[in-house]
């Protein structure tokens, strides 16, 4: 049985006080995260999560909603629960660099002791191109997000099933491809009806919904605007640790 947990479902402002994103998923070859928010460390926590047990953290872009806690998580395998097994990093080009310049800012000095006491393995996905971790295939697809830095749709696929997840992004044929044929879509919809840049809005999903194939789909990273109207979504929302079995 593969299931996703929503460890947090926010955005970047934590709006409605939801933690921001990080999801875990379950299935036969152990956990694993998707993206892992600057708030997902306690989030962890406070759901009774092992961050030691994680085997694999795979980061959609390096936001620091969405990349922010890994930092933390190294931290954590150093001086608090030293790993045995390796820590596997995977993201967009340059995620080492950015993560291990992150932490040595917040704490200077710790890039040399995690160097020296955590086995930790980072991973440049690139877009359309397969790559395994363990039991997990994972494929990357660009979306539209930020010109400042690469932002990925993901793909994962476990025990026969598929889950795809749109990252941020505004509205890209990109999410045609990516959720096709998949099992569940974890989509962001940040707005309701306002126009956004970089972001999708209900009213422009809901445009979209027939290209979409009838996708089982859950929406994340709601803002202000979408909260207010959540109970009037066709598509579930998500709320901080909802469990969904795939």
């Amino acid at each position: 049985m593969v299931t996703l947990e929503f460890i947090g479902c926010g955005d970047a402002f934590a709006s409605g006080g939801r933690f921001q994103t990080c999801f875990l998923v379950r299935g036969a070859g152990g956990p694993f995260l998707i993206d892992c928010g600057a708030s997902a460390p306690v989030a962890l926590q406070r759901r009774g999560v092992d961050v030691s047990d994680i085997g694999l953290v795979i980061v959609s872009h390096l936001h620091g909603d969405h990349a922010g806690g890994l930092p933390f998580l190294l931290l954590d395998a150093a001086y608090n629960r030293p790993r045995t097994e390796p820590l596997v990093l995977a993201g967009p080009p340059g995620i080492e660099a950015r993560v291990l310049d992150t932490l040595e800012a917040l704490y200077p000095g710790t890039r040399e002791a995690v160097s020296a006491r955590v086995p930790v393995r980072f991973v440049e996905l690139e877009s359309r191109h397969e790559m395994t971790f363990g039991s997990v295939l994972v494929t990357a697809v660009d979306v539209e997000h930020s010109p400042k830095t690469p932002c990925l749709g993901i793909r994962v696929e476990l025990d026969r099933k598929v889950i795809a997840y749109s990252g941020d992004t505004q509205w890209t044929p990109a999410l045609i491809e990516l959720s096709r044929g998949a099992d569940l879509f974890v989509c962001e919809c940040t707005g309701f009806d306002e126009p956004l840049y970089s972001h999708l809005s209900y009213a422009e999903l809901s445009a979209h919904a027939s290209e979409l194939e009838a996708v089982r789909m859950v929406l994340t990273h709601l803002g202000p605007g979408m909260l207010a109207h959540a109970a009037e979504a066709r598509w579930p929302c998500a709320d901080d640790g909802l469990v969904i079995e795939v």
